[in-house]
C-alpha cells in the first residue's frame, strides 16, 4: 500500500514521547474497529508466529489440556507450538480442503471435558479454506462458556467477516503483511475479559508476557522498544482501510476470490477446498500440467508470482492471493497470464474462457 510505504519512511519518533503516544493509541482504535471488538488489542513487534506463541505461552494452564484443529499447515502449527512449550495437546484433524464444522468442533470438547483452550484458523491459506468462525463461536458460546477461543486470523482479519465480541472469539491474532498490505513485522492480539482473567493466572514469558504488555499499552507505550517505523506504516493502513471501510473490503476480497475460482475452473482447474478462502484460492492445475512448471513459467514469461503448495501438497497446487493491495485488473491479469501458460504447456487452445468466466461472476 503507498500510503503505508510512505509513512514508514518518515522519521522515526522517539517511542517514549507524546508524540508516539498519540501514534499508538490512535492505531490501537483503528485496529479495534477493524476487528470490531471493545477490547484490549496488543500491538506486538514479531511475526503473527510470535503472536501465537505468545497466546500458548500466556492462556494455556500447565494443568489443563489444549485443543488444537489442524486443517492444513498453519493449524498444525499450534499443535507444534503446544508441544514446543510442553502443553498436553488433543488435536482434532481434517483431510486438505476440508473445513471443522462447529458440531464436529463440540463433539470433540464433549469428549475432552478437561480443554479450558481452543486454538484454530480463521483462514488456513496452506490449503486455501476458511472456517465459519460466526456458528464455531456462538456455539462454543453457548455450550462450553469456560473455554478460551484463540483465532489465527493472520489472513482472516480483513479478508473474510471476523466480528470478534458479536461471535464471542476470545483472542483473534492477525499480522501486517497480510491484509493490512504493508511489510511484515508487526503482530496483533485481541483479549476479550476472559482472555484477560486467564493472563492472571496462567500468563508467564519474559517479551510475550501479555499481562504486562496489555498494562503498557493501556498508558500508550509498549514494554519493550516497538519497530517504530512499522507503527507509522500501520497508523497510514488501517486509517486507509477504515477510509474505505471494512465490510467493503472483506466483500471485495470475497469478489475477487468468486470471479478467480470461476476463472480457473473454466481452465480445467480443479480446486482444493470445499470451504474455499477469500483470502487465497488453491487449486490443482489440468491434467497434463505440473504445478512446479506453472509457476515457474508464470513468472518468467509474465513476472507474475504465485505460491505452490506446502507440506503434503508441495508440488501438488498452486495457490494465488485476494487479499491486500489487490483489486480487479489483478484478477484480469493473473487469470489471462494462466491461460496463455496453460495453453503452453497442454497444448490446450486459448479462447478466453477463464477471463470470460470470471467478468460472469463479477457482480454488476
Amino acid at each position: 500500500m503507498p500510503a503505508a510505504q510512505l509513512a514508514a519512511s518518515k522519521p522515526i519518533v522517539h517511542h517514549r514521547t507524546k508524540e508516539f503516544r498519540d501514534l499508538f493509541q490512535s492505531t490501537q482504535k483503528n485496529l479495534q474497529r477493524i476487528f470490531k471488538t471493545t477490547g484490549d488489542l496488543v500491538i506486538l513487534s514479531c511475526s503473527g508466529t510470535g503472536a501465537m506463541e505468545a497466546a500458548v505461552a500466556n492462556l494455556v494452564s500447565e494443568k489443563t489440556p489444549a485443543m488444537t484443529v489442524a486443517i492444513g499447515k498453519f493449524g498444525e502449527r499450534w499443535t507444534e507450538i503446544c508441544q514446543a512449550h510442553g502443553q498436553t495437546c488433543i488435536t482434532l484433524s481434517k483431510e486438505p480442503g476440508e473445513a471443522a464444522e462447529a458440531t464436529e468442533i463440540c463433539v470433540e470438547l464433549e469428549h475432552n471435558p478437561d480443554v479450558k483452550t481452543l486454538f484454530l484458523q480463521g483462514c488456513e491459506t496452506s490449503t486455501g479454506t476458511m472456517h465459519d468462525l460466526g456458528a464455531i463461536g456462538k456455539a462454543v458460546r453457548e455450550r462450553f462458556p469456560e473455554v478460551l477461543l484463540v483465532v489465527d486470523g493472520i489472513t482472516a482479519v480483513g479478508s473474510q467477516p471476523v466480528h470478534t465480541d458479536e461471535w464471542g472469539l476470545d483472542v483473534v491474532i492477525s499480522g501486517s503483511q497480510k491484509s493490512f498490505a504493508m511489510s511484515p513485522g508487526l503482530a496483533f492480539v485481541s483479549l476479550s475479559q476472559s482472555a484477560l482473567d486467564r493472563l492472571r493466572d496462567s500468563g508467564r514469558g519474559y517479551y510475550f508476557n501479555l499481562e504486562r504488555e496489555v498494562a503498557s499499552q493501556r498508558q500508550g507505550r509498549t514494554t519493550f522498544t516497538p519497530a517504530i517505523s512499522l507503527y507509522q506504516s500501520l497508523f497510514a493502513s488501517t486509517s486507509e482501510i477504515l477510509n474505505q471501510g471494512i465490510d467493503r473490503i472483506v466483500e471485495e476480497t470475497a469478489v475477487m476470490a468468486r470471479a478467480t475460482r470461476a476463472g480457473l475452473r473454466s481452465l480445467g482447474c480443479t480446486l482444493l477446498s470445499t470451504s474455499p478462502a477469500n483470502a487465497a484460492t488453491a487449486a490443482f492445475p489440468p491434467p497434463g500440467v505440473q504445478a512446479p512448471d506453472l509457476i515457474q513459467v508464470l513468472e518468467e514469461r509474465f513476472g507474475v508470482k504465485i505460491a505452490g503448495g506446502q507440506g503434503s501438497l508441495k508440488g501438488r497446487i498452486f495457490r494465488i492471493a485476494h487479499l491486500g493491495y489487490f483489486d480487479f485488473l489483478d484478477v484480469v491479469s493473473i487469470l489471462g497470464a494462466l491461460e496463455i501458460v496453460i495453453a503452453q504447456l497442454s497444448g490446450r487452445k486459448r479462447d478466453g474462457s477463464g477471463l470470460r468466466a470470471a467478468l460472469a461472476a463479477w457482480p454488476e
